[in-house]
């Protein structure tokens, strides 16, 4: 298989960036928290806990809600240490860093602002910004003074497409498993999407499976997502279109037939199926096997790349 993969900027790319909406640019990364309900942090997380990962300061005691005087918060995030700043993509929350009596968080604020400023009480907070998949949390105290926190993030975006025969492939038809090393000496899955989908992603290397329609149609292959960087993977397959059909003696299609597809060598590629309309397969031969009302009938065809090809088996 092949890859062309094309990198540019993502701030030359902001305008991509931006209309990738959350419900469609990428699959989400779990929520810290309903946004009406209070956070629960693991004790790695607790700047209360024995051990904790965030960086020490002592918190100052908080001020009522009641009280005029406020102090302003600025938060931005740059990809990598001095890296250029995210512009879009990126979803804060703010919580208390003092849990209640169930030792949950309360979410004080939430935003989607590229650079956000707000006004809190004096006190300590806990900031955790996430980019697609990449996330980072801080402990913020703010006294009397203005705040401004500046987050990096290692990452990068990443987006699919496909062709065939020298033609795009639908979107809709076709999808991405993307995997990475999880360190044990094997693979875990990091998401799941349809070409044209911009997923922001951590940096560093990712194998990926791409499948196009639903029978064997599959290509693997490795990407490299770099920091700052949208990367265009486009992935050439090889692969065409059947319709297969089972005719009566007098040419009437039998439509409940049940099919099966092996490749020569007796491997299954589709069994039990009904509906076997431009259904996609990769380049090569196989063996079509229909039957109905107890009766069987097989007949061998050839796929080719970039064609389709109506199939159809005689009844006696």
């Amino acid at each position: 298989m092949r890859f062309r993969l094309v990198r540019v900027p993502l701030l030359a790319a902001c305008a991509i960036l931006a209309l990738a909406s959350a419900s469609r640019a990428q699959v989400q990364a779990p929520a810290l928290a309903d946004p009406s309900s209070p956070l629960r942090l693991p004790p790695e997380f607790d700047p209360g806990s024995p051990g904790n990962m965030l960086r020490r300061t002592p918190t100052l005691a908080p001020v009522s809600p009641s009280s005029l005087t406020k102090t302003v918060l600025s938060l931005s995030a740059q990809f990598e240490e001095k890296g250029p700043s995210i512009k879009s993509g990126l979803q804060w929350r703010i919580f208390s860093d003092q849990p209640d009596v169930n030792g949950n968080h309360a979410l004080v604020m939430e935003t989607t602002d590229a650079n956000p400023m707000m006004t809190l009480d004096p006190g300590g907070y806990i900031c955790h910004v996430t980019y697609g998949l990449v996330g980072a949390t801080r402990h913020i105290v703010l006294g009397s003074t203005a705040l401004n926190e500046r987050v990096d993030l290692n990452a990068g975006a990443l987006r699919f497409t496909g062709s065939v025969a020298g033609k795009p492939i639908p979107n809709e038809r076709l999808g991405f498993e993307v995997r990475r090393n999880n360190g044990a000496g094997g693979d875990e899955l990091v998401a799941e999407v349809k070409a044209g989908v911009l997923l922001r992603l951590p940096a560093g290397s990712y194998q990926v499976t791409s499948t196009y329609g639903t029978a064997n149609a599959r290509i693997d292959s490795e990407v490299r997502v770099e920091p700052g960087k949208l990367t265009d993977a486009a992935v050439l397959h090889k692969a065409g279109t059947v319709d297969l059909r089972l005719l009566a003696p007098d040419g009437a299609e039998i439509s409940d037939a049940t099919w099966s597809i092996l490749t020569p060598g007796g491997d299954v590629v589709s069994d039990g199926v009904q509906d076997q309309h431009s259904i996609v397969l990769e380049e090569g031969e196989y063996l079509a096997v229909a039957r109905a009302d107890g009766e069987t009938v097989q007949k061998p065809f050839e796929v080719k790349a970039g064609q389709s090809e109506r199939i159809e088996l005689a009844r006696n």
